[in-house]
């Protein structure tokens, strides 16, 4: 092998090596434990609701996994599940008991019955579109910011309950 070829070969290692790596998402993990005895509006309510919530900061997409007991799909608030906002949402309370509508949850595809309840498994699911359909004023990043401060509730809407019948602090896993 000629001296050439080597010092090309080698060139080619060290410039693979000094390379960054390729743009890789983070994940932030979250989860909220519903239900109808805490929140700003305490509705007694029985059910109760699970989630798993996934943000990728580099994407600014957000999955969810809901799993919801004592709550139907027939139960979910009729004007919201026709609305394209949806039944179920991510709000920021403040002080006062005023809240900003985060990110909506739409009705559809990504909600299905079982046996207890209801489940909601949302994948990948665009925040700023969210966000444009109930003209938040959160971005992304103070979604996010929230999300680690602890500030932003998972609500459930229902005939019975229309201000929410469960409700759950998201927290960081």
């Amino acid at each position: 092998m000629s001296a050439k070829i080597i010092v090309v070969l080698a060139a080619l290692v060290i410039a693979a090596v000094a390379a960054p790596p390729p743009a890789s998402a983070r994940v932030l993990r979250f989860h909220a434990a519903l239900d109808g005895k805490s929140g700003m509006e305490p509705t007694g309510s029985a059910a109760s609701g699970r989630a798993a919530i996934r943000v990728d900061t580099v994407t600014h997409r957000v999955s969810v996994d809901l799993d919801v007991r004592g709550i139907t799909i027939d139960d979910l608030w009729d004007n919201l599940v026709k609305a394209p906002v949806g039944p179920i949402h991510f709000h920021k309370y403040m002080v006062a008991g005023d809240s900003v509508l985060a990110l909506p949850l739409p009705f559809g595809p990504d909600y299905h019955a079982t046996r207890r309840g209801l489940r909601v498994a949302m994948k990948a699911y665009d925040y700023d579109t969210g966000a444009e359909l109930v003209k938040s004023t959160l971005t992304f990043d103070d979604f996010v910011a929230d999300l680690r401060d602890g500030l932003i509730v998972l609500n459930i809407h229902t005939d019975k309950f229309n201000p929410g019948e469960i409700s759950g602090k998201v927290v960081a896993d």
